[in-house]
């Protein structure tokens, strides 16, 4: 591998929506010793938290530094964080708030704790409270009815998996894997998880994103799950070879894959790839059935999972609305003023 090239995907997502409920990366993307400064926005929903990463994280991307958006995974058109590189030091903004709440792990030192609550009107807040708890109770059954149904989906999905690891052509698949993994210099490197899909109100959602022109694109088409089993194998192949890669698991389940990025190659799922899945996998008419029942169930229930997302997303817009008018924004922007300023130290950059 080309050492001096970097593995570079600017727009992903840290968190999922999956067959068994909510999964965070967190924890492994914004491991506190990795960076120079973590700011963790806490505050409920109409704080401004997400406009405030994307002012702060808009207005250094301006200063020469490298921006990475983190989107929230159950409405991508919202942050969950970003990270702030600028020669060899790094500052993530994130959203440290439920469902993956984070708090301080090396407070002061590398952590610093943004309440964004300390401008709300409270009194104001108490006269809304009726209001506020039946629109909570009515996000809470929406998110349990919608992981309800994709628990249905990744019982139909395991039923799918099970007839196509069966026919799995493990040669074949060996053979293709190991062919990029000899082309690809060794590392000595780790692998990193970045999400490049979600699965929320809007269904399977994948922003659109581009690599740069001299990396070589390998793109596979064929069965969506055949496609995921295929780079998951070839996932476990890379780990025992020590390659430094980044990977993209399925935002439905941790077992497929929809991308594995290195330095100078991305292989991902792609309907319009001219590798097919397919040709890895020696299905019979009994199998082909199976499946096809399978996943009519599988898409239905994710189709339901999608409908319950959105009531949820709905309820979530109306607690914003209730609270964003008990918030007093010119706290934030001072807020916004003196992080800036802070950050700028931290680069040994000018305003």
């Amino acid at each position: 591998m080309n050492q001096s090239k970097e593995i570079r995907i600017d727009r992903y997502f840290a968190a999922a929506n999956t067959y068994n409920g909510f999964k965070s990366y967190f924890n492994e993307l914004f491991n506190s010793e990795n960076y120079d400064r973590i700011y963790v926005l806490k505050g409920g929903p109409g704080t401004g938290k997400s406009s405030l990463m994307k002012e702060i994280g808009n207005y250094f991307s301006k200063k020469e530094c490298t921006l990475e958006r983190i989107y929230c995974s159950s409405d991508p058109s919202s942050l969950d964080g970003v990270i702030i590189t600028h020669s060899n030091k790094k500052i993530a903004i994130l959203d440290g708030t439920a469902p993956h709440e984070r708090d301080a792990v090396i407070p002061g030192a590398a952590d610093e704790l943004i309440n964004l609550g300390e401008g709300w009107d409270k009194s104001w807040l108490r006269a809304q409270r009726e209001s506020i708890c039946r629109i909570n109770l009515e996000k809470k059954k929406s998110y349990e009815t919608a992981y309800s149904y994709l628990k249905i989906a990744g019982k139909s999905n395991d039923a799918i998996c099970t007839v196509l690891r069966n026919s799995f052509n493990k040669i074949k698949a060996k053979s293709w894997a190991d062919n990029i993994i000899s082309t690809t210099d060794d590392y000595n490197g780790v692998a990193e998880t970045k999400l490049i899909g979600s699965f929320g109100k809007y269904g399977e959602y994948y922003p659109e994103w581009s690599f740069d022109k001299d990396v070589e694109a390998v793109k596979v088409s064929g069965d969506k799950t055949a496609a995921g089993m295929l780079l998951h194998y070839l996932f476990d192949r890379l780990l025992s070879s020590e390659t430094c890669f980044v990977h993209s698991p399925s935002p439905l389940s941790p077992n497929l894959s929809d991308g594995i990025f290195i330095a100078d190659k991305v292989i991902i799922r792609d309907k319009n790839g001219e590798l097919s899945a397919d040709e890895f996998f020696n299905i019979s008419e009994q199998d082909t059935e199976r499946i096809k029942k399978a996943k009519f169930l599988h898409d239905e229930a994710l189709e339901e999972a999608k409908r319950h997302f959105s009531i949820a997303s709905e309820m979530h817009f109306e607690l914003e609305k209730i609270y964003g008018e008990s918030m007093n924004f010119s706290l934030i922007d001072q807020i916004k003023e003196e992080k800036i300023a802070e950050i700028a130290n931290i680069f040994e950059i000018s305003l």
